[in-house]
């Protein structure tokens, strides 16, 4: 062994301290060595029967996905029949709402159609309704039978499951039994895939046998059975040891050896049990039980080891001759015996030096590493020479250890002071981002004049959830004396949506000066946002125009939470109109108007999505079930209490819990005369 390694002098001097020990320990005591070789081959058998339990977890686990495998793949071919038939299905609709049929004749030709398509008497369709009544079915005994009774493989009504389920995803799949008629010998093993045609409420199956699956399974279980008896037929433990399986019928899977064929049927001593009823006696845990056994009829005692597989109802078995354990300790004692007493003299001289020469240079490291925190670490050093020496003294890992040291202190000066230009730099860019938000606070509008304030109480705010946000909000006056409103929320938060964000209110203004049409001025700003939009960034945006002397009340609305209307008798009204989808994704398209009336007195809200999505403690949503109920019955409150109010009752709903994204309000109620 050449010492150019820590390890390998480590090695070496503890090998010698445990060989000086175990000299010791064999003279003194026989007993425990054969103990330690017992155990060692109990060890190897009971890692046999965990390499067969899992060599069995292995295969059966491959069957079952092969099982399921089949399975899928005829789901896959009822799932395309179902397509064909929801295809027939839709097609006589629509004849019903072009008014070429009328619902009973179209109804009656889907029908008839189910009852003659094309089928075996191993796979068929048919339709039932909501009372599960069967309307039509490849099967003519089926047809006007109630499925009400018929149950799943889970023991639940199979037509009312598989009706809801299909009603509400759209599909079912369900194994059942159908009962027997004529001669069949007993009930159909099927599996079925449900379809639902919304249109006439019916649910429709096809359903095909599983008996071929059942089949199939056997088969390649049979195959792994016949697979893991002649891998047992080759496996041999200690000398003459071997491994064998009883299945849950009592039958073995393959053979004992001839020699041993009677030994599962010979009596115990003691307790006069046959091996076989011992055996029924393992623990269903999956824990391997160990047992000695003792033949009346026999030349010597057993070691049985069990453990049962109970996927499979397995008991697999090792069955060891108590000599063949103890007979390997026995010839290891009498090699080791002179071989420790040979090396035991020069294994003390040895560690005796080499204990010296390995700890000199690591104490030598350790004073090295104990003054480093002492001193400044802001500037560069010079290594002590002792320690910039070792690692070409010591070609080993001690040597590796020392460069380890000087590379550590190198980087520790450099990282400092790389952790100190961070850290201006950071400094430095929270900086820019507080100017970045003062701007962008900075375009928000000023309040209008007393004279409008006076028709209408109009406040708005935006809490960010980062420095600067993606929310906006805007209202300014047209030159036709109308009040023009904006609220939206971008796709992003921080710097990119502050940017879209300011984009977005100048060209809502600047689209503003010769268009006052909701719709026209949200068509306009989602195509000059389309135009020139690498990241894909979009807007959700509502455009209002309020004539602040009638009331009257013209909007557009992208993809945004509706506006709600607080009434005056404290009820709510939402304006739940879509004019078209967010703006920013694609050009040209068509944005619808609305109209209303703001009667005197009402308020008008509107609010972005950090309001409804505000997660509390638990992970809860606040939600608009909550803040509807909170709007209500504030309608004698102004715009900006109703918008404070709101706030507090967000903040007491989230708690301490961090805002997750930006929280913009806008509230304009009218003056009453």
């Amino acid at each position: 062994m050449r010492l150019t390694s820590l390890r390998s002098k480590i090695f070496l001097l503890v090998g010698l301290t445990l060989f000086m020990g175990a000299v010791v320990v064999l003279l003194i005591t026989q007993r425990d060595m054969t103990r330690t070789v017992i155990a060692s081959e109990e060890l190897a058998v009971h890692n046999v029967l965990h390499l067969l339990v899992a060599d069995s977890e292995a295969r059966w686990g491959g069957l079952l996905t092969d099982k399921i495998s089949t399975v899928r793949t005829a789901r896959g071919q009822l799932v395309q029949l179902s397509a064909t038939i929801n295809s027939v299905f839709a097609t006589h609709a629509r004849q019903v709402e072009n008014g070429t049929l009328s619902t009973a004749a179209a109804q009656r030709l889907a029908l008839e159609w189910i009852n003659n398509l094309p089928t075996s008497q191993q796979r068929y369709s048919f339709v039932f309704d909501r009372n599960l009544i069967t309307l039509a079915s490849g099967r003519p005994e089926m047809r006007g039978q109630s499925l009400a009774d018929l149950k799943d493989f889970k023991g639940h009504g199979l037509a009312a499951t598989a009706h809801q389920e299909a009603r509400t995803t759209g599909q079912s799949f369900a194994i059942y039994r159908w009962p027997a008629s004529g001669s069949a010998p007993k009930n159909e093993l099927r599996y079925a895939y449900f379809g639902y045609f919304e249109p006439w409420d019916w649910a429709f199956a096809i359903t095909d046998d599983a008996r071929g699956i059942v089949t199939q399974f056997d088969q390649r279980r049979n195959e792994m059975e016949a697979s893991i008896s002649d891998v047992l037929g080759s496996l041999r433990l200690a000398k003459s040891g071997f491994a064998f399986i009883i299945k849950g019928d009592d039958q073995l899977l393959s053979p004992l050896p001839s020699a041993h064929a009677g030994l599962l049927d010979a009596q115990e001593t003691s307790s006069k049990q046959t091996l076989r009823q011992l055996l029924r006696q393992t623990p269903a845990n999956g824990d391997i039980g160990t047992l000695d056994f003792h033949p009346i009829q026999g030349k010597g005692a057993w070691q049985i080891s069990a453990v049962q597989f109970k996927p499979l109802g397995w008991t697999i078995v090792a069955a060891v001759p108590a000599k063949d354990l103890t007979s390997a300790a026995t010839e290891l004692r009498n090699r080791l015996v002179w071989v420790f007493l040979a090396v035991l003299l020069v294994s003390l001289a040895i560690a005796w030096a080499l204990s010296a020469r390995l700890t000199r240079p690591l104490q030598q490291l350790s004073d090295f590493a104990r003054a480093l925190p002492e001193q400044d670490l802001s500037r560069a050093s010079p290594i002590p020479g002792h320690i910039a020496r070792l690692p070409h003294k010591q070609p080993d890992e001690v040597g590796r250890l020392a460069a380890t040291f000087i590379f550590m202190d190198q980087q520790l000066r450099e990282k400092i002071a790389s952790l100190m230009r961070e850290t201006s730099s950071r400094q430095r860019f929270e900086s820019e981002l507080n100017i970045a938000r003062d701007i962008q606070m900075g375009l928000l509008p000023i309040p209008l004049p007393r004279n409008v304030l006076e028709k209408v109480d109009l406040y708005a705010t935006m809490i960010p959830a980062k420095e600067v946000g993606g929310d906006l909000y805007d209202y300014f006056l047209l030159p036709d004396g109308r009040l023009c409103f904006a609220i939206g929320d971008v796709s992003d938060k921080g710097v990119p949506a502050a940017l879209f964000m300011a984009v977005t209110r100048t060209l809502i203004r600047a689209s503003a000066e010769d268009e006052t049409d909701p719709a026209r001025l949200m068509e306009r700003v989602n195509n000059r946002l389309s135009e020139n939009n690498p990241n894909v960034m979009f807007v959700t945006l509502v455009l209002g125009v309020l004539d602040l002397a009638t009331g009257d009340l013209d909007w557009a609305n992208g993809g945004h939470p509706p506006l709600c209307i607080v009434q005056t008798d404290g009820s709510l009204r939402l304006l739940e109109g879509r004019s078209g989808p967010a703006c920013g994704v694609q050009e040209d398209l068509p944005y619808k108007s609305f109209s209303t009336r703001l009667a005197p007195g009402e308020i008008l809200l509107g609010y972005t999505d950090g309001i409804t999505e505000a997660v509390g403690p638990d992970g809860s949503l606040y939600g608009e079930p909550r803040l509807f109920a909170r709007l209500a019955g504030l309608q004698q409150a102004s715009s900006q209490t109703l918008t404070t109010t709101l706030l507090q009752d967000v903040h007491e709903f989230v708690q301490q819990t961090e805002q997750s994204d930006d929280i913009t309000l806008i509230a304009a109620k009218r003056a009453t005369p």
